[in-house]
Formats: C-alpha cells, structure tokens, sequence
C-alpha cells in the first residue's frame, strides 16, 4: 500500500477534530469478558473500508465485524487478528522480545502491577499486526479542544513564505521528532511517511516556494540533552523556523520543563535574532508506566500548560497533547501506540502532523 507524498496531503493531514471523513483510525481487537471489540473515537454514520493496519486485508462489515454502541465489535467467524491484554501485559518479571534483541532497560512495571512486554520497542509490527485501520464518516461534531494557526505569530517567517522566498526549517527533538514509529521509517507497509515529512510537503505545496528541512532530532533524548547540543544541531544551521520537539524523556514538572525550553530559546536566540519557533507540546505515554524507576509516564500532561507562558511574537505552541487528551476520553493508549510505552502508530503520529499543519498555515 503506498502512502508516499506525491502532492497534496489530504487526506493524510485532514484534521480529526473537523469530523467528516474520519480516515483509517485505528483499532487493538482485544478479548475482554468474552467480547472482542475496540471503541470509535466518533459514533459511525457510514463505514467506508475496513483493512488491516498495513492494508494488506480488507475486510466486511457484517461478516467479520459489526457496529454497536460506538465499539466495533468482531463477529464469531471473524477473519480479523485478536488477541488478549497478555500479549501486552504479562506478569513475567523479565521483557518479552519476540525473539529480537531487547531494549537497554526493562522491566516496565505498570500501574497496575503487571509488566509491559517490550517486544514492540524498536518493533512496531508486534502491535500493529492486531491494530485494524477504518475509514469511515460521521455526522458528530468534537467537542474538545481545537489547535488554531499560529503563523500569524511567526511574522519573519510568514512573510517569506508569502513572498515565495527560500525558507529553512530544523526540527530538533527526540525520538518522535525521529519519526518513531511511523511504518515508512521502518520500510513497513503501509509506507506512511514521518509527520515531519507530511507536514513539509504540505507546507511546499501550500505555500509554493523553496523550503529547506533539517532534521536534527536524535532518540532519547531530553531538554538537557538538547540545551548542550543547540550549537551543532540547531544554531549552526541559521533557520528561519525551529521545531522544538522535547518533553518526552524530560519526565521533569512541568515549571522545570518550562526554565530548561526558555533557556533554550534564549541559547539559540543569542546567536540566531531572526529564528522564529513552534513549541511542541509531546504526545503522551502509556499512562500505566508511572512506575519507579523510570516512570515514562511522568509530568508530560503538564508540558502544554508549560509552555504557553513562552508563547508570544516569533514563538507559538503546537499543543498535540491537548488533542490527544480529548482523544483518549474514547480511544484507549492499545488503539494509538506504536510501541506500547511512548511512541504514537501511524495514526497518532499523523495527528501530530495535522496539528503542525494547522498552526503554520493562516
């Protein structure tokens, strides 16, 4: 299934929160108490195509699976894959790995007293394989909270774009900034770019001029890490725009979080004056990894809050973690990962690209 950009990103960068066509959501086929079934984030007026999350099977409504109450539910002769929370939650003191080398840490326990299996870490497909994708369309309107354009806020970098002139972006963050864990970094199907990938082309076609894209994000890494190496991996290349995309691996509260992002502006302000910026405030963990020792599930709901304080001419906040909330009020953390700790699927990760999208358009 090939999801590479050839020109214009819709549907790929259509918003959720506008409703309407809802394309492939995600959903994890869990047993529960007998039923086998994952919620909608809109209740369905029309279902469009229902397909595995790689595209490779397409299945039907009525035979494989019905709808009910909001929740897709899988019919008993169901053709698609289902599985049951022990294949994510065991009670095994050591990680899992599906036979691949495991991460440099572990175990995770939960909140809950059992332990994260690891295997999907640096291995998307163990998730993916039991997440279904569904198109479909709805009449429901979202309720919650809506991103709004920024570019208005970015006046250097705005007029450039309308001008037609050259413009360079750098986005610097962790691991999600990296891409992780959308299907085309790891040559999987079905191929869908990095957000980060998504969000420029878009921005190309939108705007018609030359824009230059850097892509200094390195995995793990924090708002520490990032204020040492501003010199190499942001300052050196003089942008007209940064995407700063720390938060995830700070775990820190959020008042720190908010000195160390201000620190950074001021590091890499002092020797770029005309750099304008979007703050990106991290999509969320796996609630249930607020556990000692690593607690991967910390203070990270606090960071939007956090950063607004810093917003204001030449800096704006893309608040991805305000549309993810509002996300899982219906969706559950199973529906949307890439990993099961951290790392969004292709659907969150797109979500994360429609939010960007918004904020530098007018």
């Amino acid at each position: 299934m090939d999801m590479g950009m050839t020109g214009d990103s819709s549907p790929l960068l259509a918003p959720v929160w506008e409703g309407g066509t809802i394309w492939r959501e995600t959903f994890a086929m869990i047993e529960e108490n007998g039923q086998r079934s994952a919620p909608f984030l809109y209740s369905p007026e029309k279902i469009i195509r229902i397909e595995s999350y790689d595209g490779k099977n397409v299945y039907e409504l009525g035979r494989d699976c019905f709808v009910k109450d909001g929740r897709l539910f899988l019919t008993r002769d169901s053709r698609i894959p289902q599985t049951g929370w022990e294949t994510f939650y065991t009670s095994q003191e050591t990680p899992s790995c599906d036979g691949k080398p495991g991460p440099d840490f572990g175990p995770v326990k939960t909140t809950d007293g059992k332990f994260l299996n690891l295997s999907a870490v640096g291995n998307p497909e163990y998730i993916t394989r039991w997440q279904l994708a569904v198109t479909y369309t709805t009449q429901k309107q979202w309720q919650g909270f809506r991103p709004v354009s920024g570019i208005e806020r970015l006046p250097r970098l705005y007029g450039r774009l309308k001008r037609k002139e050259p413009v360079k972006i750098v986005l610097y963050g962790d691991s999600i900034s990296c891409g992780c864990d959308c299907s085309g970094l790891y040559g999987l199907e079905p191929g869908q770019p990095q957000w980060s990938e998504l969000l420029i082309d878009s921005l190309r076609d939108y705007y018609g001029g030359s824009v230059e894209f850097i892509n200094t994000s390195v995995g793990g890494t924090d708002s520490e890490w990032a204020l040492e190496n501003a010199g190499e991996r942001a300052i050196s290349h003089q942008p007209d725009l940064v995407l700063l995309g720390f938060g995830m691996n700070d775990r820190c509260p959020g008042g720190e979080y908010r000195e160390k992002t201000e620190r950074l502006l001021k590091k890499i302000a002092g020797e770029c004056p005309d750099t304008e910026y979007v703050l990106i405030a991290t999509t969320l963990p796996n609630p249930l990894a607020h556990t000692a020792p690593m607690y991967f599930s910390a203070h990270q709901e606090e960071y939007a809050q956090s950063l607004y304080p810093l917003a204001g001419a030449g800096v704006v906040v893309a608040d991805v973690q305000g549309v993810q909330k509002e996300l899982m009020k219906r969706k559950r953390y199973i529906d949307i990962t890439g990993n099961l700790l951290n790392h969004p699927n292709d659907y969150l990760a797109r979500i994360q690209g429609q939010v960007l999208d918004t904020v530098l358009k007018p």
